[in-house]
């Protein structure tokens, strides 16, 4: 059985280094992160991207999330929530 996590980071201004995907119409996702990323070890490849600041984005594509995302990259936060799947 799989198990679902909720997880809420607080990103910090600037780019975050994290590639978003949306392949074939599904939830955006961690696709990848680079290394230099400030919240490389908070999020992981795979966990899904369902709110930036409480705004709902899982119907919306990559570009959009991540033109929301560079949108607010001035700000002194953003709130950024997941969901993991345990298996």
């Amino acid at each position: 059985t799989s198990k679902e996590e909720r997880i809420e980071v607080h990103a910090p201004p600037g780019r975050l280094g994290v590639v978003i995907d949306t392949p074939e119409c599904n939830n955006p996702f961690v696709w990848s992160i680079k290394d230099s990323s400030p919240i490389a070890d908070l999020v992981r490849v795979g966990d899904k991207l369902i709110a930036v600041d409480d705004k709902d984005v899982t119907s919306l594509t990559a570009a959009k999330v991540s033109e929301i995302m560079t949108k607010k990259a001035t700000n002194p936060t953003r709130k950024l929530s997941f969901i993991r799947t345990h298996k």
